[in-house]
């Protein structure tokens, strides 16, 4: 689940930028003692999307038109630090529409759901951080997501990509937003490490399993980024760990043999300039024996166009031929031509091209044409 912002990582106005989440962010009491005056921003988008499908179980796939907001208050601290809350809503994924049958071509569809499938309003993120020198401490709720494998160009599914491949590594067994700590230092002459450490479940799809660590097959999400900003490149390279039960074959029951075997991986994530546009590049690699994704590889391309930007990409998830069942590479395509219309308002025309949704190889390849409005401030 990507991050979504206009800014930055819904952090402090001190800490690293980026695009990451747009956050509703601030405790109340804290507007006694704040430095500076509290920042609010947010952002709407709504997606219509029509796929050339097959019907599936003799039924027709249907259009499928969606919502979603987010939204983020910043409150800064005197000492340098600042206290966030970051909420978001969306909508329920309609009965065998695109979303439903082909998750992976829209990324922002089915973030917010509860344990019914249905659509609800959530706190995101809600977590204090702290400038410490050049460091930086965040404790909280929070989305790791918006910490780890970031990059400008393909990282938001709000104003840039929508495919799932193309907002974050989908071999990184990312929780969702989740109870934890990260520890940003900065190391000097463009280097810096970012430490996360987190419960492996999150609020998806139920706040309670959010405070059940250790419990019913939990465990702790780790990570270590190391991260690099030169005049040409900048990179992320980093390590993960995910110690909770995993479920092996898809059945849904966590595999006896490999409940206390760790899921692993490394990736890394590099970007850089080309022409008058940006490219970015990412890398991903898995415990084949324990993730549905053993490998991935994805290119995306940002080039301005007069007010507009051009977005194109296209990337490959390498499916583990260690777990049971047949599967195969889950590939996907996207270009979006993201128009301002002024006053904070954006329209996105989209193409996408899917194949293996879910692993399956039985799923052809399929095209999904979209048109997404947004709205920001």
């Amino acid at each position: 689940m990507g991050p979504v912002s206009t800014t930055a990582h819904g952090r402090c106005s001190w800490a690293r930028q980026g695009c990451a989440g747009l956050g509703l962010c601030a405790l109340l009491p804290a507007l006694a003692w704040a430095a500076d005056a509290p920042t609010l921003e947010g952002i709407y988008i709504g997606t219509d999307q029509r796929a050339k499908h097959d019907p599936v179980d003799g039924q027709a796939v249907r259009s499928e038109a969606s919502g979603t907001f987010d939204l983020m208050l910043t409150l800064p601290t005197p000492d340098g630090g600042c206290t966030e809350i970051e909420v978001r809503g969306g909508s329920t994924p309609r009965l065998m529409g695109v979303g439903s049958v082909l998750p992976e071509v829209n990324t922002s569809l089915g973030e917010t759901l509860n344990d019914r499938g249905n659509g609800r309003v959530v706190a995101w993120q809600a977590f204090f951080e702290q400038k410490l020198g050049r460091d930086s401490l965040a404790v909280g709720l929070i989305d790791p997501a918006t910490r780890l494998d970031e990059n400008e160009i393909a990282n938001n599914e709000f104003t840039q990509f929508l495919a799932v491949s193309l907002v974050n590594n989908p071999t990184i067994d990312l929780p969702s937003p989740s109870l934890g700590a990260v520890y940003a230092s900065d190391l000097g002459h463009g280097w810096g490490l970012t430490t996360l450490v987190a419960n492996a479940s999150g609020i998806e799809p139920s706040y309670r399993q959010v405070f059940r660590v250790g419990e019913g097959g939990n465990g702790t999400f780790t990570a270590v980024q190391l991260r690099w900003a030169g005049p040409r490149l900048e990179a992320n390279l980093g390590a993960w760990g995910n110690t909770r039960h995993h479920d092996s074959d898809g059945d849904g029951i966590d595999d006896e043999r490999l409940k206390d075997a760790s899921a692993r991986g490394l990736y890394a994530n590099l970007s850089g300039a080309l022409g008058h546009g940006r490219w970015n590049l990412r890398l991903g690699q898995a415990d084949a024996r324990v993730q549905p994704l053993a490998r991935f590889l994805g290119f995306a391309y940002s080039l301005p166009i007069g007010r507009s930007l051009l977005g194109l990409g296209v990337a490959r998830a390498f499916a583990s031929h260690h777990i049971p069942g047949p599967s195969a590479d889950l590939i996907q395509a996207e270009a979006y031509l993201r128009v301002p219309l002024g006053a904070g308002l954006t329209v996105s025309p989209d193409l996408q091209y899917v194949r293996h949704s879910g692993l399956n190889p039985a799923e052809d390849g399929t095209w999904v044409v979209g048109m997404r409005a947004g709205w920001s401030f």
